[in-house]
């Protein structure tokens, strides 16, 4: 699902060659269709048989002063046993690589700050497998089943959180073993509803805040599955539900049978039905200035089984973040509707052309221009 990703860390192993030294040896990967039912605490942790792996924070904040703001902060761990380029093994110069996504949304003014960074495991980046720890330079996550702590920070913007689940996990599939299609399955998880404070600094303004999170972790072999971008929609709505909903796109421009949406309940039961029992219908659209992909830009959700008839409209129309050769929208979105209003977080992968070594320079802090800037 993730051949974007892939694509991004191969980069970074070119771009680190010379930089370090021959890889620490690891353990074997392990390719295989998934059997064991994911455990937590302890599968928080990384896993070192796993092909790809990765941690995912999205949230809503709110100051003290009545603004507010969303923030995404990933991390990503990619073995490189079976990758290559022009013939090149990368695991003779780096066995596993690390990239990490930060980014917050100014909703009241629309500006929307992000950056990214990668390095080979070592003393930059590391995940450990005993318990939950990623980090990747300053930036990092930890925690188990009960708290999360994640860090990260720019010159003059920054996030140091605390994230408490408010329901049990939320174990997607045959618990947390999730298909992917062509014999191939992965585990993934997901806490739906964290309750978050912390500090928030935004050009240079620290403030205290308050809000709520969403976590995704997903793991093992993704293989390379038909697939070209896919959208993920995550509701969380006033009455104590939750609704994830993705679509995978094939290059015949058809969804992925095997995509759905789901909701949970309050007391974190999931009930899944398959995507084409979702009606998902865009309302504006937005073209990027840099990179010229053309993505949808509002939308209307109706899901008869659930009773589920939303309106999604994003906090700002620039959302874009880009890094290396991967460019994406993920943004923050307010929800009004029924059964009740809420807040949002939507990925749109695979509109953007992928342009090998660089859209952007990823050692400089970027700033998009708001909707209404020249």
């Amino acid at each position: 699902m993730k051949k974007l990703l892939l694509r991004t860390l191969l980069c970074v192993t070119l771009l680190l060659f010379f930089q370090y030294c021959s890889p620490k040896k690891t353990g074997a990967l392990d390719l295989s269709y998934p059997n064991k039912a994911l455990q937590l605490p302890q599968d928080l942790a990384a896993h070192e048989w796993a092909q790809t792996e990765w941690w995912y924070y999205t949230g809503h904040l709110k100051s003290a002063d009545g603004k507010n703001y969303g923030f995404e902060l990933t991390f990503f761990r990619r073995r490189l046993d079976t990758d290559s380029f022009h013939g090149m093994k990368f695991d003779k110069i780096v066995r596993t690589a690390y990239m990490s996504h930060f980014s917050v949304t100014d909703e009241s003014t629309g500006k929307f700050i992000y950056q990214g960074t990668a390095a080979p495991e070592g003393k930059m980046a590391m995940a450990l497998s005993d318990k939950y720890q990623v980090r990747i330079g300053p930036w990092q996550a930890s925690g188990d089943d009960s708290i999360h702590h994640i860090k990260a920070a720019l010159p003059e913007t920054a996030i140091d959180l605390e994230l408490k689940p408010s329901k049990p996990a939320a174990l997607h599939g045959n618990n947390g073993i999730v298909a992917k299609g062509g014999k191939m399955a992965n585990y993934y998880m997901s806490y739906t509803r964290l309750g978050i404070s912390g500090k928030l600094v935004f050009e240079g303004k620290e403030m205290e805040v308050t809000g709520l999170g969403w976590f995704d972790h997903e793991y093992g072999f993704m293989g390379f599955t038909p697939d070209v971008g896919w959208d993920w929609f995550s509701i969380q709505l006033d009455d104590n539900t939750e609704y994830m909903i993705y679509a995978i796109r094939r290059p015949d421009k058809s969804i992925e049978p095997l995509s759905k949406a789901c909701r949970i309940d309050p007391q974190g039961k999931e009930t899944c039905v398959p995507y084409n029992q979702a009606q998902i219908n865009p309302l504006g659209s937005w073209k990027s200035p840099r990179t010229r992909a053309k993505y949808a830009s509002g939308w209307r959700i109706t899901i008869p089984e659930f009773g589920l008839d939303v309106k999604l409209t994003p906090a700002a129309k620039d959302q874009e973040f880009m890094f290396l050769d991967i460019a994406y929208w993920e943004g923050s979105c307010a929800v009004e509707g029924k059964p009740a209003a809420g807040l949002a977080y939507v990925e749109l992968v695979g509109y953007a052309r992928s342009q090998i070594m660089g859209m952007t320079n990823p050692g400089k802090n970027k700033q998009a221009p708001t909707e209404n800037s020249p």
